[in-house]
C-alpha cells in the first residue's frame, strides 16, 4: 500500500511539473510580480484564471485580465482605448529581476518576490 501511495505521489508531482512547464506564467500565481518606473512600485497579481489585479503605489487597486498571445503575455486593464501591455511569456523563478517596456515606451523593472 505504501508503494502504490509513492508511485501515486510521484506521478502527480511529475504531471505537475510537466503542466508547470507548458505555462510560462504558472510560478506567478502564488507570487507578486513588483514593477518598478521613475514614478514608483505597483505589485502585480496575477492569476491562473485570466485575470490579474495590481495594486498601485497610489493605494488604489486596478484588475484586468491577460492571455497569451503567441510569444506574449498580453494584459488588458478593460479601461477605454487602453493599449494591452505585452511582455513576452517567459518562465521566471522567484528572485529574478527582468526589463519591461510600457506601453508608452517607458523602461520599466520587474521581480518576482515570493507570496501574495
Amino acid at each position: 500500500m505504501r508503494k502504490a501511495f509513492g508511485v501515486l505521489v510521484a506521478s502527480v508531482l511529475l504531471s505537475s511539473v510537466a503542466f508547470a512547464g507548458d505555462d510560462p506564467f504558472a510560478n506567478y500565481y502564488d507570487n507578486t510580480v513588483t514593477v518598478t518606473n521613475a514614478t514608483g512600485a505597483r505589485a502585480v497579481l496575477i492569476n491562473k484564471d485570466g485575470s490579474y489585479t495590481q495594486k498601485l503605489a497610489d493605494g488604489t487597486t486596478a484588475t484586468g485580465t491577460w492571455k497569451i498571445d503567441g510569444a506574449n503575455g498580453c494584459f488588458m486593464s478593460g479601461e477605454p482605448d487602453a493599449k494591452p501591455y505585452c511582455v513576452p511569456a517567459e518562465t521566471h523563478a522567484v528572485g529574478d529581476t527582468w526589463d519591461l517596456t510600457a506601453p508608452d515606451g517607458t523602461a520599466e523593472k520587474a521581480t518576482l518576490t515570493a507570496g501574495r
